[in-house]
Parts: C-alpha cells; structure tokens; sequence
C-alpha cells in the first residue's frame, strides 16, 4: 500500500510538473506573438526614435537645384505635443485633423538658430512663440515668419511609412517666389498654417545658409520623420 501511495505522489507531480511547463510555454509564445519578442515581459518600445531631418534644395529660375542638408532642432515643447496626444489625447491645443497635423512648413529669414529648450508654442510672448523663427518669444531667437510672396505656410505632401522599422514619412513643399526678391534660411514643421496663433506648434526647425530667392525661383523643403521602434 505505501509503494502504491508513492507511485500516485509521484505521478500527480510529474502531470503538475508538466502542466507548468505548459503554462510557461503557452506564455512566451503569446507573448511572441504579439511583440515579437521571447521575452514575455518585453513589449514594442513604439518611442524609442523619432527624429526629424530636414533638407531644402533651391532652384534659380531656369536653372539646375543646389541642395543642402542641416541639423535641425526637435523641440522639446513639440515633442511634448506629440506625448500628451499619445498617451491621454489632451495635448492642450487643437484637435488632431487635416488642418491640425505635423504636415504644415513654414519659413522664415532668421539666421538666429533656435534651441531645444526655447518654448515653440503659442501666440507671440516675451518667453514662448509657435511662429517660425520665433521660438522662446521675443527673448529667444525674435525673428519673424514669412507670411507673403509664396512663402506663407502650408500643407506639404506627405509620404507615409508602411512596413517594418525602421520608417520613414517625408512632408515636402515647393516655394516659388512671386513678387520681389526674398531671402530665407530657416524652415520649420509645425501643425497648422495660421501663425500668430494660440493652437500654433512647432515640432522642428532648422536653419541653413541664407539664400535669396529672385521672381520665379524656387525652393523645395523636405521633412523626413524617422520612427524606428523594436
């Protein structure tokens, strides 16, 4: 009788034993499923890169384009627009549409470059600004956007990603000056056309060598928003 009470302890622990060893399988595999990773704690970090690179390549009427690349500047007021809409939908200023997106470039002709910490947000103020080449207000970098003669802000074309990290989306504007000789050297991203306004954000900006547009010429801005996650 107690060799029998052994053999049924033994055998209860080996289909206990087994039945974890399902479990935990049964685990790492969902969690594989739905992260693409072996580590079941582990998940798709969808923040970890968003960055933004500008270029602009200026054409003279009738002539060939001059390119140029530059470092551009990420706000961290924009990138704080992007977070709060990701994660509570209250981003404190106009409601995510066709008219309020991260698809809108705006120019200016400050050469004062803007920095990270200068606020990109809002109607003019002593400290804060959502216009181009405006940012921290008239304490920070006190130049002005450009609103007439073909380069008053508007929608790009946007390119958008698809497939696996990482991707890229490109916001893309021409410029054709109109009128009068107008000189440029900032661009900015930002999510609405209207400036001087209170919904008005900045997610980026970037100035580069100052280039003075004569009538008919034009200048292509591309913005390209890298998003790599894993």
């Amino acid at each position: 009788m107690k060799f029998f009470k052994v053999e049924w302890t033994k055998k209860k622990g080996t289909i206990a034993l087994l039945a974890t060893a399902l479990a935990v399988s049964s685990f790492v595999l969902g969690g594989y499923v739905a992260t693409g990773n072996w580590n079941p704690w582990g998940n798709r970090h969808y923040y970890q890169v968003l960055n933004a690179n500008f270029q602009e390549c200026y054409t003279p009427a009738g002539g060939v384009p001059e390119c140029q690349s530059s470092h551009n500047v990420l706000f961290n007021t924009g990138a704080q627009y992007v977070e709060k809409l990701v994660t509570s939908n209250n981003e404190g200023f106009c409601t995510v549409s066709a008219t309020c997106s991260f698809n809108f470039i705006a120019m200016s002709s400050t050469v004062t470059a803007p920095t990270a910490g200068e606020s990109s947000t809002g109607t003019t103020t002593a400290a804060t600004s959502g216009d181009c080449g405006v940012a921290g207000g008239t304490g920070g970098q006190n130049g002005a956007e450009l609103t007439t003669n073909g380069f008053a802000a508007a929608a790009g074309a946007v390119t958008d990603i698809s497939g696996n990290s990482p991707q890229s989306s490109t916001v893309v504007k021409t410029c054709t000056d109109a009128t009068a000789a107008t000189t440029v050297a900032q661009s900015c991203l930002a999510n609405q056309a209207a400036n001087a306004s209170a919904n008005r954000v900045d997610l980026a900006a970037a100035t580069f060598t100052a280039i003075t547009l004569q009538i008919g010429d034009t200048i292509q801005i591309t913005w390209t928003i890298t998003w790599t996650w894993s």
